[in-house]
């Protein structure tokens, strides 16, 4: 048999190092198997199919800020929060002004996910430690920091994402007189970095809970200069479109009946630190309690469903307990390869547009650690990946394809008291720590929607 696996080996790195086309595609041509009925599928092996809850993920430097609330019958709620440290990056060139107001203004990067037309209250407060990274130079969806209990400004809005309308929220008159007076004395506090970081430590936007409404994505970065003015209104016009600001609005002495816009402002200081904080509250959801179960629920308690997550972090586990059976197809026989297709199940995503275009694929060994992306056939780095597909040619259908040759191939050489391993099906590190959206796929026995496993082999 193990002549037979060298030569899996060998038609797999030549037949797929480059593609991620079905298995069918690339068996059959006249340097490889000149006999495509000496090609057989097997479709019958048994598999297992779970949701797997992680507790926490990198979430520091997303390059976005979510803040929301959403809610899938599945896994319950979802909330997001966002840190920041500020930056005083104007130079003072006007002293003698008279505070107006402060606000808090935000740009919205056309990310959502929920529903919309709800509305959702968002308070601001002030931290009241100084943000530190982790030893590992990281922060978690589940880090703490202490604010003030007490916001210094809240808005109730209707998320607009694709909007070309800022979100400006009005804080604290006591705020900002205490900064119109350092301003008015040049204070050091305020134009040198270290000693404002150590004055005013950040803020962080939450969220209200348990709202059935929508996660939305705000800037980190300027898309032009700030050349313009916006008024204190909740919702304004700008082609600007800016990381978070807080504009200290004011007018002059000189010319008390100047009525443009003149503000101060602080900025998101992109170089420090900042995080997005999400949690979750699954009562009465499908994955109720699923921290009593080593955070893994079987797709038998589930509705036959499993379910894909982003921001708080949920993997479709596929496993095949019985892939030593292919060790017994015969000694003139040889591993080709194999897909697996997971669908999604119709009703539960509002488009097809809505549907992420692939998701990542892990190995994870008997505790649910991944160990590391799934390669392509033959590569060690290039990776497989679970894509989306439709296929228009009956009836509309929408899968995702996954090549897992190369993972059938490794468990097929392992020794067998190193089996066991499993395929991890999600979103990858960079878009779970800034996206908070699901795909719920058709588990085991889920009837049309159930996981479908095409093995090939070669017969002599």
């Amino acid at each position: 048999m193990k002549t037979f696996q060298i030569l899996s080996f060998l038609f797999l790195i030549f037949c797929f190092s480059c593609s991620t086309s079905p298995i069918e595609d690339f068996v059959v041509g006249e340097n490889f198997i000149n006999d495509t009925k000496a090609v057989v599928m097997i479709d019958t092996l048994t598999f297992q199919s779970s949701s797997v809850k992680f507790d926490s993920i990198i979430t520091n430097s997303s390059g976005r800020f979510v803040v929301g609330c959403n809610y899938n019958s599945f896994s319950g709620y979802k909330n997001s929060n966002a840190f920041m440290e500020l930056s005083f990056d104007d130079n003072i060139t006007n002293t003698e002004i008279v505070f107006d107001s402060l606000n808090l203004v935000l740009n919205y990067d056309t990310y959502y996910s929920g529903d919309t037309t709800v509305t959702q209250t968002f308070s601001i407060h002030q931290l009241q430690e100084e943000m530190k990274l982790d030893n590992d130079g990281s922060l978690y969806s589940t880090s703490e920091f202490a604010y003030k209990s007490t916001p210094i400004g809240s808005i109730n809005l209707k998320p607009r994402p694709n909007s070309h309308k800022e979100v400006s929220i009005r804080l604290s008159d006591i705020l900002g007189s205490q900064l119109t007076k350092m301003i008015k004395e040049k204070s050091d506090t305020i134009t040198t970095q270290t000693l404002f970081n150590k004055f005013f430590y950040g803020l962080v936007i939450k969220s209200q809970t348990n709202v059935k409404g929508a996660v939305v994505g705000f800037r980190t970065t300027d898309s032009q200069s700030n050349s313009s003015s916006t008024s204190s209104s909740s919702t304004t016009s700008s082609n600007n479109k800016t990381r978070p600001q807080i504009r200290l609005y004011y007018h002059l002495k000189s010319n008390p009946t100047d009525i443009s816009d003149l503000y101060y402002k602080f900025s998101f200081y992109t170089s420090g630190i900042y995080f997005n904080q999400l949690f979750d509250d699954s009562s009465n959801s499908l994955l109720d309690g699923i921290s009593n179960t080593n955070n893994e629920r079987d797709s038998k308690l589930t509705n036959n469903l499993i379910l894909a997550q982003s921001g708080v972090q949920i993997f479709s586990k596929i496993q095949i307990p019985y892939i030593d059976k292919l060790l017994q197809m015969g000694t003139n026989s040889a591993f080709i390869g194999a897909t697996l297709r997971i669908y999604p199940v119709k009703g539960t995503y509002s488009s097809i547009s809505s549907l992420p275009d692939s998701l990542y694929v892990y190995s994870a060994d008997r505790k649910n650690h991944l160990i590391g992306q799934v390669t392509l056939p033959g590569s060690t780095t290039q990776y497989t990946y679970a894509l989306l597909r439709v296929n228009n040619e009956v009836e509309k259908t929408v899968y995702y394809e996954i090549d897992i040759s190369s993972f059938i191939d490794t468990e097929l050489k392992e020794e067998l008291e190193t089996k066991k391993r499993s395929l991890m099906i999600g979103y990858g590190s960079a878009s779970a720590k800034k996206t908070v959206g699901q795909v719920i796929l058709g588990g085991l026995n889920s009837g049309i929607y159930s996981p479908k496993l095409n093995v090939y082999y070669y017969h002599n």
